[in-house]
């Protein structure tokens, strides 16, 4: 058989690595490493962003319903919003998938970005081509990153709609936890940090398991500590309200509650309702003055009577983007931390152990 004829040699895992010395070799590298990684992120992306655009075609039909306001509890349309109906349920799985989505990407695509070099064995080869390991790094590094932004950003642009939506047709904030996440940037900035997190534990640990338990603990870690502390990230605004008021004043259009709204009865203490002057009265006072005994309506009829208010400690809705920026800016100064760990151990590793 002449060398014209003769069939090519089938690709192997070293004729991948020798053709990485250019973008285009790094960027076939690339998928053929992580090619399914990358299809199942799209196909999660594809059916988030599906499901949650026609459930937002689905709220917007039942705001319509309603007369463009909130759809009234005991409404056949308020009942398949309360409780837990098919919607409802439908809308807390989908909006904990978009919640867990950053970690997903951190486990699949970032850990294994160089632990699956190091376990198999192929930086050596793979570093001692055409390109060095820091051009190597940070073409990896672009490309994946640039894949997971595009993604993240479709499923958060419809995230935030449908969150927008959501709080047109039912009662809710989308200063809540779980909305503040999935709405804005901060989908594609958290899935961002924990890509660089997975990729630097990968290069600190090395191995794929211990790396996968790093990002999950320092995920749910980080997801409480910013649970537990971002409400208060600006100081927050104060109001006294009539309590059983028709009027909630400021706490409409998507404030948080940080501090107040609660009563305490019958203790010594104090109960948390103020009078007309503005004096705290006791537990005790308050009991005395409206007993809980007498029937929930006639006690709320007592306490809005007597013109007694609460104060409350809030965060004004208006203040979700600076909220939105200031959660973001801690994700990405992570981000650049653990992109900056991850090209300082690859600048350090041994290239002889491989």
């Amino acid at each position: 058989m002449s060398p014209v004829t003769r069939a090519p040699a089938p690709t192997t895992r070293q004729d991948d690595l020798r053709s990485a010395g250019s973008v285009r070799g790094l960027l076939w590298l690339t998928w053929r490493q992580h090619r399914w990684a990358l299809i199942g992120t799209l196909v999660l992306a594809a059916v988030l962003v599906g499901w949650m655009t026609y459930l937002s075609m689905e709220l917007t039909d039942l705001w319509h319903q309603c007369g463009n306001a909130y759809c009234p509890e005991n409404s056949p349309q308020g009942k398949r919003l309360a409780g837990s109906s098919s919607l409802v349920l439908t809308l807390g799985a989908l909006s904990r998938l978009v919640q867990y989505m950053p970690l997903l990407i951190g486990v699949f695509i970032g850990v294994p970005v160089l632990t699956r070099e190091h376990e198999q064995r192929t930086l050596l080869l793979a570093w001692s081509q055409d390109i060095s390991p820091t051009r190597w790094l940070w073409t990896k590094l672009g490309l994946i990153g640039l894949f997971v932004t595009a993604v993240t950003a479709a499923v958060a642009g419809v995230s935030d709609h449908l969150a927008h939506v959501e709080t047109q047709v039912a009662p809710g904030t989308l200063f809540d936890y779980v909305p503040f996440l999935n709405t804005g940037m901060l989908p594609v900035a958290i899935s961002i940090c924990w890509f660089a997190v997975g990729v630097a534990l990968g290069a600190a640990i090395k191995r794929t398991l211990p790396a996968v338990f790093g990002v999950i603990a320092g995920f749910i870690g980080l997801t409480y500590l910013v649970q537990w502390r971002y409400p208060t990230l600006m100081k927050p605004l104060s109001v006294h309200l009539q309590m059983d008021g028709p009027d909630r004043g400021p706490l409409r259009d998507n404030a948080l509650v940080v501090k107040g709204g609660m009563v305490d009865y019958g203790s010594d203490g104090p109960s948390g309702a103020f009078d007309a002057s503005g004096h705290q009265l006791s537990g005790v006072e308050l009991q005395r003055l409206c007993p809980p005994d007498n029937g929930g309506g006639t006690m709320l009829s007592c306490l809005s009577n007597l013109h007694l208010q609460q104060h409350v400690q809030y965060q004004p809705g208006s203040r979700i983007p600076e909220f939105h920026l200031i959660v973001a800016t801690g994700y990405l100064s992570l981000t650049a931390v653990a992109v900056a760990a991850v090209w300082w151990v690859v600048r350090r590793t041994n290239l002889s152990a491989g």
